[in-house]
């Protein structure tokens, strides 16, 4: 079962970020105060400029998570100077850390030793987590190759990546694999995986997948966006795998309009949630729908609220970047659902989006803090949140609503 995804930002050139997210975000109206009590917890040492993007729980007392710290950015002396503009190198170095009952301890990451970030963590069970997120590049200028790794009885193991996925964007692992999808190597590749007995199987799906999710061997959903190429905008995308044939499975509200769907959360053959945004004359609106079994229902954010857009693409002759918003959907346990926000224009108090009594509403969370959420997991068989991002721009963020 999928405990928790996010996707993260990384590694853009500071002005790159400043221009997306001013062209791409606006500022929400004010959030409502949470119902329930949310605290900040003990963050993880970390060393230099950190956060952390994934959290996964696998019990109250077996909690997982990833990012990154000791973030650095050097410009070279004659940057900007001869050749014209140039793009620092950016590196980050894995974090990977565990709490079982007291404090957090520090887990290897093997074969990503530094220069590289975790995205993903899924804990199948306290002694069966899966890990993943992805390599700088060797001079720093860009996304380089995606990185898997799984705990068991002989630790942490690397686990090797197909080949022809350069970007990884979902993933989600169980007790018998993982399934992963993302943006592919070549134009219209194969963006989805399934690992299973050591092999990774390809499944050719006309989209780049940036959400999967499995229930059942025979119930797998995936979401994301078909470019339309030509200059037209990409549309929203999803479907279903019934264990031999995927299905075509959009919601007809997204059908035809530039957009994309981020994230997919099935929770029974009549219960899926998808979340994502169409742009409706040349407005974006964000909407989750609903899947009864029969027909589609469409629930939308209140205005200014946004979920995470996922990737996009920023590239030039000096650089190679993948900027991510998050993306990540739980469920409450109660019949509502929690997710992540896009990252704020300027940063506040942490926001975190809620579904309850049948509509969305934006969330303040910890009062007196400055920062942002980038990833939440709920302890199965409770309705304990635990949620991380990053504080003050610069240290882990980490937050319970238990």
């Amino acid at each position: 079962m999928k405990i928790a995804q996010i996707s993260p930002l990384r590694r853009a050139a500071p002005a790159a970020v400043a221009v997306l997210t001013a062209a791409t975000l606006t500022v929400a109206a004010p959030a409502a105060r949470a119902d329930s009590a949310w605290t900040v917890g003990s963050s993880p040492f970390t060393l230099g400029t950190s956060a952390l993007y994934g959290v996964s729980a696998a019990a109250p007392d077996a909690v997982t998570i990833g990012g990154y710290q000791w973030a650095s950015s050097r410009r070279g002396i004659f940057c900007g100077v001869i050749g014209g503009p140039c793009s620092p190198t950016v590196h980050q170095n894995p974090v990977l850390q565990e709490r079982n009952g007291g404090g957090w301890s520090m887990t290897s990451t093997p074969g990503l030793p530094g220069k590289g970030q975790i995205q993903f963590v899924d804990a199948v069970s306290a002694t069966d987590v899966w890990a993943a997120g992805s390599r700088d590049t060797a001079n720093g200028k860009g996304s380089g190759t995606p990185y898997v790794a799984r705990s068991g009885a002989q630790g942490w193991q690397e686990v090797a990546v197909p080949p022809g996925l350069r970007v990884l964007e979902s993933f989600d692992g169980d007790a018998a694999g993982a399934w992963l999808g993302g943006e592919a190597a070549l134009h219209g590749g194969t963006s989805v995986y399934r690992w299973a007995d050591g092999t990774w199987t390809p499944h050719a799906l006309d989209a780049v997948i940036q959400g999967v999710r499995q229930r059942a061997a025979d119930d797998v959903w995936a979401v994301g966006r078909v470019p339309k190429g030509g200059g037209a905008p990409e549309r929203g995308y999803a479907a279903r795998f019934d264990g031999t044939t995927w299905h075509t499975m959009t919601p007809p509200q997204v059908q035809g309009k530039g957009g994309r769907l981020v994230a997919v959360l099935p929770l029974a053959a009549d219960d899926v949630w998808i979340t994502g945004y169409v742009f409706e004359n040349g407005v974006r609106k964000d909407a989750s729908y609903h899947w009864n079994g029969s027909e589609w229902r469409e629930d939308v954010l209140p205005g200014g609220a946004r979920f995470g857009g996922g990737i996009h693409h920023i590239s030039s002759a000096n650089a190679n970047y993948y900027l991510y918003y998050p993306d990540g959907l739980v469920d409450d346990g109660a019949g509502g659902l929690w997710a992540v926000p896009s990252l704020p224009v300027t940063r506040g108090e942490p926001q975190i989006l809620r579904y309850t009594s049948g509509s969305w509403r934006l969330e303040q969370t910890a009062t007196g803090v400055q920062g942002e959420i980038r990833g939440i997991a709920r302890v199965p068989g409770t309705s304990t949140l635990w949620a991380v991002g990053q504080r003050d721009g610069k240290d882990p963020l980490v937050l319970t609503n238990g």
